[in-house]
């Protein structure tokens, strides 16, 4: 438990946008694929996320948990009062928030969540030391809510050995990684380095490089670039074979991918 609550405590967690919003149906129109992780609390009314695996309905009282490149669209029928927290971690917390298994839906009272929110959104514009250190706590104090029901034995040890894997992975995402060069980086055999971090975090290592590969490429979708062009910034063959990887890992070929993502879009 130590090495969870060491981590958690040394994460980097940058706020790009902390506020309260009031909206109805033109809501949709302001929902798209960031790149940022997301929390919303849900003060009043209802919404719907469409995200890469399902629909998500977000109803009154509850506290979500939205990881990053996840949304695909959003719709409220009617209104929507909302907290929402935009955030950008640092690389390694980024990698590790994906593979802990922490809860995405967590009721919490008005009034809790008021106290929060609202001292998160005071302090986000402030540059004060202690704006700063207050921001940081209450926004780690709201994270500490999606892990509050872990068990002990699902926390990952011995995290912090991961962290040179974890850059590598993020800084050679466009390129074939190969397993003997990770474990190089830990000084570990191959086989036995595969089999700790599927023990560690519960998915096989070139499944989590497959993950992330599609993240990269769900973001690159979302931008101007075309298909060929990402292809070749992933290092496939061509656009035939991107198309069969991305397909394969989503159920959606880039062109329908993108299709659903701006179907809302103004």
């Amino acid at each position: 438990m130590n090495d969870f609550y060491n981590f958690f405590q040394s994460a980097k967690l940058d706020v790009d946008m902390a506020a309260y919003l009031d909206i109805g149906t033109e809501w949709k129109h302001m929902v798209s694929a960031f790149q940022y992780v997301r929390i919303y609390y849900i003060r009043s009314g209802s919404a719907r996320l469409t995200l890469t695996d399902g629909i998500l309905p977000l109803e009154e009282g509850y506290m979500y948990f939205i990881p990053a490149f996840s949304i695909l669209n959003g719709t409220c029928d009617h209104h929507l009062g909302h907290y929402f927290i935009h955030i950008i971690p640092d690389l390694v917390t980024e990698h590790f928030l994906k593979l802990l298994p922490l809860q995405h839906r967590i009721k919490m009272d008005r009034d809790t969540a008021d106290y929060l929110f609202c001292l998160l959104s005071k302090t986000f514009n402030q540059r004060s030391f202690y704006s700063q250190f207050a921001m940081d706590s209450v926004l780690k104090l709201i994270l500490s809510y999606f892990f509050e029901n872990m068990q002990e034995l699902s926390v990952p040890s011995g995290m912090e050995r991961f962290t040179k894997v974890f850059e590598y992975i993020d800084s050679h995402i466009n390129e074939k990684i190969h397993i003997k060069d990770l474990s190089a980086l830990v000084y570990m055999d191959d086989a036995y380095f595969s089999n700790l971090f599927k023990k560690t975090f519960g998915v096989s290592l070139q499944k989590y490089i497959l993950e992330k590969k599609t993240d990269k490429a769900r973001y690159l979708l979302s931008t101007d670039m075309t298909i060929a062009d990402i292809a070749n910034a992933l290092d496939f063959y061509d656009a035939a074979s991107f198309t069969n990887f991305f397909k394969k890992q989503t159920n959606l070929t880039p062109k329908d991918f993108r299709k659903q993502l701006f179907t809302l879009k103004p």
